[in-house]
C-alpha cells in the first residue's frame, strides 16, 4: 500500500466515499467542507441515506480515493438552521496584498491529508493567466487577516 499524498486540493475531498472502516458499509459522501474562521478544516459535511451529517477531522483518515471512519460516532446530524462555515463560503474570495494590489480570488485550499491541516491557499488570477501560468498557491502564514470579502496577504514573498 503506497502512503499519502503530501499534499491536496480541497476540491479532491468533495465527492470521495465515506466508508466505516470496521463495517464497510458507505456512509455517504462528502458534501463539503467544514472550516473554521483561520481556514482550518475543522470537519467534513456528509451527504447519505441518513440527510446531512458533520464529522469531525479526528474522526477519519484520508485517503486518495476514500475518507475512511474510525469511528462512526463522529458523525452528528446537522440540524435546521445550523450553517457552519462551509468552504464554498471562502472560494471567490478577494486576496490582495499590503499594498493594496490584486493577486486574484482563492480557488482552493491546499489540505496534507495525513495532519489534515490547512497548508496554504491557491489563488486564481483569471482563466487566461491561470492557463498560461497555472494557479499560484501561497502557505498560510502569509495570510494577515480573512474579512467577508477580501482575503489580506503580508508581502513575505513564498508565492509558488
Amino acid at each position: 500500500m503506497t502512503s499519502s499524498p503530501g499534499k491536496m486540493k480541497s476540491r479532491r475531498l468533495i465527492g470521495l466515499p465515506v466508508i466505516d472502516q470496521h463495517r464497510g458499509t458507505m456512509l455517504g459522501r462528502v458534501i463539503d467542507i467544514i472550516i473554521s474562521p483561520r481556514l482550518q478544516v475543522e470537519g467534513l459535511l456528509i451527504g447519505g441515506r441518513g440527510g446531512k451529517r458533520f464529522l469531525l477531522m479526528d474522526h477519519l483518515t484520508i485517503g486518495q480515493d476514500a475518507i475512511l471512519v474510525n469511528d462512526p460516532r463522529g458523525l452528528k446530524k446537522v440540524k435546521n438552521g445550523e450553517h457552519p462555515t462551509r468552504i464554498k463560503d471562502r472560494m471567490g474570495l478577494l486576496v490582495v496584498d499590503r499594498d493594496g494590489r490584486e493577486l486574484g480570488v482563492v480557488s482552493d485550499l491546499v489540505v496534507e491529508p495525513e495532519s489534515k491541516a490547512v497548508q496554504g491557499i491557491e489563488i486564481s488570477s483569471g482563466l487566461i493567466k491561470d492557463f498560461i501560468d497555472g494557479r499560484s498557491e501561497v502557505p498560510l502564514d502569509r495570510v494577515d487577516n480573512i474579512g467577508q470579502e477580501t482575503m489580506v496577504l503580508n508581502s513575505e514573498e513564498g508565492q509558488t
